[in-house]
């Protein structure tokens, strides 16, 4: 499904192997933590910039593709990489505030877990709400301004991710 609003775009798609991937991809970001460097605007557990592993490398071939097939045109394209890659575990009351995931170009949230009462993405200026749900991916324009509200549940689990084009560069400096 595809939105297209604030002059931008949002896209939709569920994740063919998620039944598999999931519990693995769950335990990853439940083992790893990392307050020294987490982002201010990040009120829940977070991994940390790399997260990597098998399964999110798959992931992150799939998400390649679909930003270059539905954003810019050109299938498989190798000028695309994704610069950094976190997990965020929330708890009951965790939230993320408002923020951009600029200068970055494409940024994606995979849902891994979304029991009921967890919360949505909010596109800010729009106030379209994405419903999490476990397998689906949410592409879109960094440059959109979004936040998650104050969480109803435990172990709402998402990966989140940006992609540049290949140079070493992003919003946070990680390669």
């Amino acid at each position: 499904m595809a939105f297209i609003f604030e002059e931008l775009r949002v896209e939709e798609y569920t994740y063919p192997f998620a039944d598999i991937a999931n519990i693995l991809l769950e335990e990853q970001v439940k083992k790893l933590n990392d307050n020294h460097h987490q982002p201010s605007n990040i009120n829940a557990h977070f991994t940390g910039f790399n997260l990597k592993s098998r399964d999110t490398d798959n992931l992150l071939r799939w998400v390649g593709d679909l930003i270059s097939r539905d954003f810019i045109g050109r299938p498989m394209n190798p000028q695309i990489k994704c610069s950094e890659l976190w997990g965020v575990l929330y708890k009951e009351g965790d939230y993320i505030t408002e923020h951009n995931h600029s200068p970055s170009l494409f940024s994606f949230a995979y849902y891994v877990n979304a029991p009921k009462g967890s919360s949505p993405l909010v596109f800010v200026m729009s106030g379209h709400e994405i419903k999490p749900e476990a397998g689906k991916l949410v592409i879109f324009e960094s440059r959109l301004v979004h936040k998650v509200p104050p969480n109803k549940c435990k172990n709402r689990c998402v990966i989140v991710g940006n992609y540049i084009y290949n140079k070493n560069s992003g919003i946070y400096g990680v390669n």
